[in-house]
C-alpha cells in the first residue's frame, strides 16, 4: 500500500500548455535532464524520467554527467560531459589538445562576476578566452538535443514544439545572472515562450512535497514524536539547504496552504559547495609533491588526472565523521614519474620528507590517508555552512523554523549530513531519497504545477538613478546640476523596494512618476541600482551597485509627460510595467541587466 504523501496532492491537473515538461539542471560540477508527460504527472506525479546512463571511464554509469565542454579550434562543438573528459585526455596523450577549448566548472563565473555583460568572456583550462554566453549556450543546446532524442525514443509521436523547458538557477544568483541564462537558452534555440526559469531550492521543495513520508529520511530532535507529520504540513516552517558543487543556496519557507509557501528570509549562501572539498584535496597533493610537480602532472597526464578526480568524487561521498582508520587512494604512476623528473626522487621520498610524514603511507602505487586528514578537507565547506545556518536561526524571521531540508548533489555526502545533524540537535533534519536529483526532478514538477510563493523578502533595496528638484540645505552642493532655468539634484536613489521588505508576488511595488528632461525625448533610460542599505539617498553611497538599465517609451512631446513606473518583484525574475499618466495606456518598459 502506498504511503501517505508528504504533501497530499490527490488528483492534480498539469498547468502546462504542453504535452511534456523537460528540465535541465545545469550544475557547477555535474549536469543532467529529466522529463514527464502530462499523463505521467496527472496520474503519478513522482513518475519522472531522468536520464541515468551517462557513461564515464571504467564503466562508470551516472545519473548526471560532468559539466565539461570540449570545442575545436573553430569554437565548434566536439563533446560534453564524460565524453569530453575522455576525448580531451586522448588528445592530451598525443599532445594535440592545445588548439582545443576545454571548459570545466565554469558556471561559478556567473556568481563571481560582478559586472556580467553580454560580451563577458571566460577562460578555459588553458587560459584561452571565449564569449561566455556562447559557451553556456553550446552546453544547453547539447543537453536539450540529448533530452529531445531520449524523449523521441520513448514516445515517437511527440514533436519538439510539444515540450515546455525548465532551466534551474540558484536562488542567490543576481538578476544579471538569471537574464544571462535566459539569453544563453535563447541562443541555444529555445523559444522564450516555452522556457521557465525555476529557482533551485523551490524546485527541490516541490519534489519533496510529492514524496511519500517514508521516502524522507528524518533524523534529529523530536523525530519520534512527529515522524508522521510532514515538514510540508500547513503551518510548518522549514529551511532548504541546497548544497551543490559550487554554491550553498539557502531559503526559509512557511507552508501557508496546500502547495503555497511564504518566504521568511531572502535567499542567502555563498561558494561553499563540493568544489571546496576538491580544492582541499588538490592542496593536499600540492603539499606532498609540490605545486610545480602537480601542475606538470595536470597538464601532461590529463587522462590520469581525470581518473584521479573521478576516484576522489566517489570516495568523498562515503567519508564519515568519527570513524577512525585510513582510506586508500590509487595514485597514478605518472604522478610519481613527474615527481622523479622534476625533483629527482621517488614518491616514497616525497611523503617521508613532506608535512604528512608518519601519517600517510605509500605502498605499491597506493596512498593510505587517515580519515581525520580527509575530514579536514570538508572543514571550509561544512564550517561556513553551519555558521551561516546558525546566524539565520538567530534572526526573528527564522527562530520558529523546526525543519532543515538538505538537498543538492553534495548533500549526498555522509560527512556533510552528519555535521549538520550534530550541529543542530534541536532541529529535524530531512533528507529525501535521491537528494542529488531533487532539484532536477522538482524542476519537472515545477513546469507542470509551479509552486506558489505568496510573498518573498527583498534581499536588497532596488531603485533607479534620477534627477530631483534641488532643495538648498537638503541636497549637497556637489550634486547640483542646471538644465536651462531648472536646478536639479543628480544621482538620487529613487527607491522602489526596501531591503527586507515583504514582496507580495505579482503585486507592483512603490509606483513612481518620472518625466523626461528634454521636450523631444521619446524614451526614458534609467540606470538601475541596488543597495544593502534599507534607505540609500544617492546611488553614489557606499554599498550601492549599478546592475543594469530600465527603458520606458514616452510618446508625444513636451517635458510634462508623466509616466508611472511599477517594478514587480516576487517572481523568479524582476518585471516592470509603465503607464502613461494622461491616457492610462501601457508603455513598453524593459529591464536589461547585461549592458
Amino acid at each position: 500500500m502506498a504511503g501517505a504523501r508528504a504533501h497530499a496532492h490527490g488528483s492534480i491537473k498539469s498547468k502546462s500548455k504542453k504535452l511534456v515538461v523537460a528540465a535541465i539542471d545545469f550544475g557547477t560540477t555535474f549536469s543532467g535532464y529529466a522529463w514527464a508527460s502530462k499523463h505521467d504527472f496527472e496520474t503519478d506525479p513522482p513518475k519522472i524520467h531522468a536520464f541515468s546512463n551517462w557513461v564515464g571511464g571504467g564503466n562508470l554509469i551516472s545519473c548526471k554527467t560532468p559539466t565539461v565542454l570540449l570545442l575545436n579550434e573553430k569554437q565548434q562543438f566536439e563533446a560534453f560531459g564524460f565524453e569530453a573528459e575522455d576525448k580531451y585526455s586522448e588528445l592530451a596523450a598525443e599532445e594535440d589538445h592545445k588548439k582545443y577549448f576545454y571548459f570545466r566548472r565554469f558556471k561559478m563565473r556567473l556568481y563571481q562576476q560582478k559586472n556580467l555583460k553580454r560580451d563577458t568572456v571566460i577562460e578555459d583550462e588553458q587560459n584561452k578566452k571565449m564569449n561566455a554566453i556562447k559557451v553556456f549556450s553550446i552546453c544547453i543546446k547539447f543537453l536539450v538535443d540529448h533530452c529531445w532524442t531520449f524523449i523521441r525514443r520513448r514516445s515517437s509521436e511527440i514533436k519538439e514544439s510539444d515540450i515546455e523547458w525548465v532551466l534551474t538557477v540558484p536562488a542567490i544568483w543576481s538578476d544579471s545572472s538569471k537574464q544571462f541564462m535566459r539569453e544563453a537558452a535563447k541562443a541555444a534555440g529555445l523559444r522564450m515562450d516555452a522556457l521557465t526559469i525555476a529557482l533551485e531550492p523551490e524546485a527541490a521543495s516541490l519534489f519533496c512535497m510529492h514524496l511519500p513520508i517514508e521516502n524522507l529520511v528524518v533524523s534529529g530532535a523530536k523525530q519520534t514524536d512527529v515522524q508522521h507529520i510532514s515538514p510540508f504540513s500547513v503551518g510548518q516552517r522549514y529551511m532548504v539547504v541546497d548544497i551543490g558543487g559550487g554554491t550553498v543556496d539557502i531559503t526559509v519557507h512557511e507552508v501557508v496552504a496546500k502547495r503555497k509557501l511564504k518566504e521568511l528570509n531572502h535567499a542567502s549562501g555563498d561558494a561553499w559547495g563540493g568544489t571546496r572539498v576538491y580544492a582541499a584535496f588538490e592542496e593536499f597533493l600540492h603539499k606532498i609533491v609540490g605545486k610545480d610537480v602537480f601542475e606538470q602532472f595536470q597538464s601532461t597526464y590529463v587522462e590520469d588526472w581525470v581518473g584521479l578526480q573521478r576516484q576522489f568524487d566517489l570516495k568523498k561521498r562515503s567519508i564519515e565523521p568519527g570513524k577512525d582508520g585510513k582510506e586508500t587512494l590509487q595514485v597514478p604512476v605518472s604522478l610519481s614519474e613527474a615527481y622523479m623528473a622534476i625533483k629527482n626522487a621517488d614518491m616514497q621520498t616525497a611523503i617521508e620528507k613532506g608535512p604528512y610524514a608518519g601519517k600517510i603511507t605509500y605502498t605499491a602505487g597506493k596512498i593510505r590517508v587517515p580519515r581525520d586528514i580527509m575530514r579536514g578537507w570538508f572543514e571550509e565547506s561544512c564550517e561556513n555552512t553551519v555558521k551561516h545556518v546558525k546566524d539565520l536561526f538567530k534572526q526573528v524571521s527564522c527562530k520558529a523554523t523546526s525543519n532543515i531540508l538538505i538537498v543538492g548533489g553534495f548533500s549526498e555526502s555522509i560527512m556533510l549530513q552528519r555535521v549538520l545533524t550534530d550541529a543542530f540537535p534541536d532541529k529535524r533534519i530531512v533528507v529525501p531519497e535521491e537528494a542529488g536529483l531533487a532539484v532536477l526532478k522538482g524542476a519537472v514538477l515545477y513546469g507542470h504545477d509551479p509552486i506558489t510563493i505568496t510573498s518573498r523578502v527583498a534581499k536588497c533595496s532596488y531603485g533607479i538613478r534620477v534627477y530631483r528638484d534641488f532643495v538648498q540645505g537638503t541636497h549637497p552642493n556637489d550634486k547640483k546640476e542646471k538644465f536651462g532655468d531648472r536646478v536639479k539634484c543628480k544621482d538620487v536613489f529613487a527607491k522602489h523596494v526596501t531591503k527586507g521588505q515583504e514582496l507580495v508576488v505579482g503585486e507592483p511595488q512603490s509606483k513612481q512618476r518620472y518625466t523626461p528632461l528634454e521636450a523631444d525625448q521619446l524614451s526614458l533610460v534609467f540606470d538601475v541600482y541596488i543597495s544593502l542599505d534599507p534607505d540609500p539617498k544617492f546611488v553614489t553611497n557606499e554599498g550601492c551597485s549599478h546592475i543594469g538599465k530600465l527603458e520606458v517609451e514616452v510618446p508625444d512631446s513636451g517635458r510634462d509627460r508623466g509616466v508611472w513606473v511599477n517594478m514587480i518583484f516576487g517572481g523568479n525574475e524582476v518585471a516592470v510595467e509603465a503607464t502613461e499618466e494622461k491616457t492610462g495606456k501601457k508603455s513598453k518598459a524593459t529591464f536589461d541587466f547585461l549592458q
